[in-house]
């Protein structure tokens, strides 16, 4: 019995039960990510990376290219991932014929 309030008066404590029940809807663990009711993986590939989709309320595999392409549709790629390939990458090994450095 779990108490949410007690009151006290003079001589006696009243104890108010929870009226919430608490469900468990499965006890079996989870081992795949198809077992999952909020993952859709209809034909999984190598590359493909798992990401969440607002309009379907579930999460469900893309490629990593459209992500990239969906990205830089307002021509404007974040800070840090900007910063990491710049980490990764010898900026002096590029050839670089036209370069664009944005508005400030």
């Amino acid at each position: 019995m779990s108490v949410i309030r007690q009151a006290s008066t003079a001589n006696r404590v009243i104890l108010k039960k929870s009226t919430t029940k608490k469900s468990i809807k499965s006890l079996r663990p989870v081992t795949t990510f198809e077992a999952l009711n909020d993952v859709e993986i209809p034909s999984p590939q190598d590359g493909q990376v798992l990401v969440y989709d607002s309009s379907l309320d579930k999460f469900v595999l893309v490629d990593p290219d459209s992500l990239l392409t969906q990205s830089v549709e307002d021509n404007d790629l974040p800070d840090d991932f900007i910063t990491q390939l710049e980490s990764e990458l010898d900026l002096g090994q590029i050839q670089v014929d036209e370069l664009d450095g944005g508005s400030f």
